[in-house]
């Protein structure tokens, strides 16, 4: 019996079997990600701790993130700072994370597959996917963002042929771009599965209509007109002088393609193949085996199947589909300046290891070999628990890095406090920090998990938390007249590591 809900003027149909994927992903990610309705800070979310300011606009305006603007901007009009609504958010992002795996695995066509509960739990539970959750700043604009990307898969699901269902897709993908693009990579993600799968187990209808691959013409088409017109409005505004240029909106040059082609060489290794701090060496080996295998049971049943009308062109459509993921693994990123490939950036590669696992299972459906189907759950279950178990260290350790942070700026704190003009200061200027503690957390990667003594907007904002007293940074000659002093001194916890000039409180840390 299917359940019905009306949105938009569009009737959707909710089979029990969808309600049931739901739940498994669902309490999967309260399992692995449960931890971000609790407080916590990266070193983004410091910025924001008594409201946004005129430079956190200009930088999100410059992103092109305009929608994202408006609803920081709403949030904080009516007298909520953001990072603060992270209980409440932190659920709904859970939820809506989830239904949106639902709808990939749906436009893929792959919602059905037996094993589409424990492969939909893997791509939740995946560490990548958790790092953008330390972010509390971010999490208002990316549920919004799931929300519009949620509502143009389900339109071009529910109807690819249908103009009113193009344009509401159209105008929803826009709308994502201009509010949190990392969204686009998932959507080239299911363009590319949907294909292959109407490719693979649907050669039969190829001169005929073939639903996904459909769907896949319909989203490409949907996603290239609203990247283009993201991006041609971004260089008007930027033309017309209304916002700033970012390294994220600048293209490359014609000189540095080959330095990019190394830096994508080292970041695939580092996705599929090398050990890092937020994903293990030999889970990640067993991962990248249980890939290699997934792709051998493909391209055998492609090789050996009965309908052999279409095996070569299949074949090497089907293999061009699949060098496509390898780009489409670093994903929006390739093209531009600003090359920062961290885990949140390229958490779409748990949908490329969750959809290949899929399609392999689809290959080998009719197999007789319990014990191979049996060795495959047993992995995957493997992989699941260790996922939770690195996306619950990884937001521990968020929680470990800001108690010591903390506890650090109190001393710091402490110790000013002890000058007699100490009531006289304002401004704070903090030469060097750095990353972390001589203790050492286990997940830090990128800035993952840095102490907010490493970048300089986060310093000072840390020790007004801490504190309650309004400091704001130094700048200009207040900056100079601290980089001078510090220049010979020993840094901290050195007694002459802290002083006060006038209304300037100068920190020299450890570079």
């Amino acid at each position: 019996m299917q359940n019905k809900f009306i949105f938009l003027d569009k009737r959707f149909d909710v089979e029990p079997s969808y309600i049931r994927l739901f739940i498994i992903i669902f309490i999967t990610a309260v399992l692995a990600k449960g931890s971000v309705v609790f407080r916590g800070h990266a070193i983004d979310d410091y910025g924001f701790m008594t409201g946004v300011s005129a430079k956190g606009f200009e930088v999100i305006l410059s992103q092109g993130r305009y929608i994202s603007a408006a609803i920081i901007w709403l949030v904080d009009s009516i007298g909520v700072n953001i990072i603060d609504m992270y209980f409440s958010l932190g659920l709904v992002t859970l939820f809506l994370l989830t239904a949106f795996v639902v709808s990939i695995l749906r436009f893929v066509g792959l919602d059905k597959s037996p094993a589409a509960g424990i492969v939909g739990a893997i791509i939740i539970a995946h560490p990548y996917l958790t790092e953008t959750l330390t972010f509390r700043m971010a999490l208002p604009s990316y549920c919004v963002a799931l929300i519009f990307s949620i509502m143009a898969l389900e339109m071009v699901i529910k109807s690819p042929a249908t103009w009113g269902n193009r344009a509401l897709a159209l105008l929803a993908t826009l709308a994502m771009l201009f509010t949190y693009q990392v969204f686009i990579n998932y959507f080239a993600i299911a363009i590319i599965f949907a294909f292959i799968y109407g490719q693979v187990l649907h050669v039969q209808s190829l001169a005929a209509n073939n639903v996904y691959r459909e769907r896949a013409i319909t989203l490409t088409i949907i996603s290239t007109i609203s990247i283009i017109a993201f991006m041609s409005l971004i260089w008007l505004t930027k033309a017309l002088g209304l916002t700033k240029g970012t390294g994220r909106a600048d293209l490359i040059t014609f000189g540095e393609i080959p330095h990019r082609i190394e830096q994508i060489s080292s970041s695939l290794m580092s996705i599929y193949w090398s050990a890092e701090h937020v994903f293990s060496g030999w889970l990640k080996i067993l991962v990248a085996l249980m890939l290699a295998i997934s792709l051998i049971i493909i391209f055998w049943y492609l090789l050996t199947g009965k309908d052999k009308r279409n095996s070569i062109s299949n074949v090497s459509l089907i293999f061009f589909a699949f060098l496509l993921l390898i780009p489409v693994s670093i994903g929006v990123i390739l093209p531009f300046q600003n090359w920062w490939p961290v885990p949140r950036v390229i958490a779409h590669v748990s949908i490329i290891i969750g959809l290949i696992f899929l399609m392999a299972d689809s290959c080998m459906y009719e197999s007789a070999n319990r014990f191979f189907k049996s060795a495959i759950f047993i992995s995957r279950t493997i992989v699941l628990i260790g996922f939770i178990f690195l996306s619950n260290q990884i937001l521990a350790d968020q929680q470990r890095i800001n108690q010591w942070d903390k506890m650090m700026a109190n001393r710091i704190i402490s110790r000013l406090e002890m000058y007699p003009n100490f009531s006289d200061v304002h401004l704070v200027y903090i030469n060097g920090g750095s990353w972390g503690f001589p203790a050492k957390l286990r997940t830090v990667q990128g800035d993952m998990n840095a102490s907010a003594f490493l970048p300089d907007y986060s310093k000072v904002p840390l020790l007004s938390e801490v504190s309650g007293y309004w400091l704001q940074r130094a700048v200009g000659a207040e900056a100079i007249v601290g980089e001078a002093y510090c220049k010979d001194r020993e840094p901290w916890p050195h007694a002459e590591s802290i002083t006060v000039e006038n209304d300037v409180a100068i920190i020299c840390l450890k570079k």
